[in-house]
């Protein structure tokens, strides 16, 4: 019987979007005529512009979010993140941020970082890698340190410095909080054309609130300077393409819902640009 050309296009469309979905990709056992669906998912930023001189002070950040069949390999679990590809691109530089339970986590001390998964199955890690990054593409890998011992990948792709679009933007703009801890985490991006070097103020009252036990927030500037305790943080300066980054954790105790961020120009012409960053209630993301 001779099949439709309406038929046939169906079939290689469908074929087509199948390949598309998902966000990471396993390396198992598995063979592609009998490929097993995969315990875990690993979400990061596609790609980040270095903020700086790209001579100098080419900064990225990135938040990187793992999710875990809890079923299959759950509470308590390790996992360990990697990047190496990214620290050769930003000279071996790179310092990781854990909001559960917070802490800080600088290359010299290890070659990526080693994280719990939550009762959920979920763990989430920030970075801030820099100065000195090259534009590249870059593997990020999480592997399991408990049987089945996969490993599963996405990539981040370091840009050049450039001018971006007007606006101040939650990277990610919601998150599932941590199951255990309450704890959050994005990277509040802004861009303000024709401000170069201008100062800039970053925060959100409402965040701080929301994140009820002391010290509320962690606010890290690009250049690794942390101010915690506080619903803001000051004297930030835009680069020459007028960006500007500071990563927010919220560790513990942070209650669901959306949260207003600010971002407010300290001299003329005083603009202020604002965004929302949600936080979702615990359930497992894979």
């Amino acid at each position: 019987m001779k099949r439709s050309s309406l038929g046939a296009g169906l079939l290689v469309l469908a074929s087509s979007m199948m390949l598309l979905v998902g966000t990471a990709s396993a390396h198992g056992s598995a063979t592609p005529d009998q490929e097993t669906p995969g315990t875990c998912t690993i979400k990061s930023l596609p790609s980040f512009v270095a903020q700086g001189e790209y001579a100098t002070t080419a900064t990225v950040a990135d938040v990187i979010e793992i999710g875990c069949n809890p079923m299959l390999y759950g509470t308590g679990s390790k996992v360990k993140v990697t990047a190496s590809q990214l620290s050769s691109a930003c000279k071996h530089n790179v310092t990781w941020y854990v909001p559960n339970p917070y802490r800080v986590v600088n290359e010299s001390e290890t070659s990526g970082v080693t994280l719990t998964l939550d009762p959920d199955g979920n763990a989430t890690v920030a970075l801030i890698a820099g100065p000195l990054c090259s534009a590249s593409e870059s593997l990020i890998t999480v592997h399991e340190l408990e049987e089945p011992f996969e490993s599963f990948t996405t990539s981040f792709e370091v840009l050049p410095p450039n001018n971006t679009a007007e606006g101040v933007f939650a990277m990610p703009s919601s998150q599932i909080e941590d199951a255990e801890s309450s704890a959050v985490a994005t990277i509040i991006e802004t861009e303000f054309p024709n401000a170069s070097e201008k100062k800039l103020r970053v925060g959100s009252e409402e965040l701080y609130a929301r994140c009820r036990t002391t010290p509320h927030a962690h606010w890290i500037t690009e250049a690794k300077r942390e101010n915690s305790n506080t619903g803001e943080v000051t004297g930030l300066e835009l680069d020459n393409n007028g960006n500007a980054f500071v990563l927010a954790i919220g560790d513990s105790s942070c209650f669901p819902g959306a949260s207003l961020i600010e971002a407010d120009l300290e001299s003329k012409p005083f603009a202020t640009l604002t965004t929302n960053f949600t936080i979702l209630s615990p359930k497992p993301r894979a």
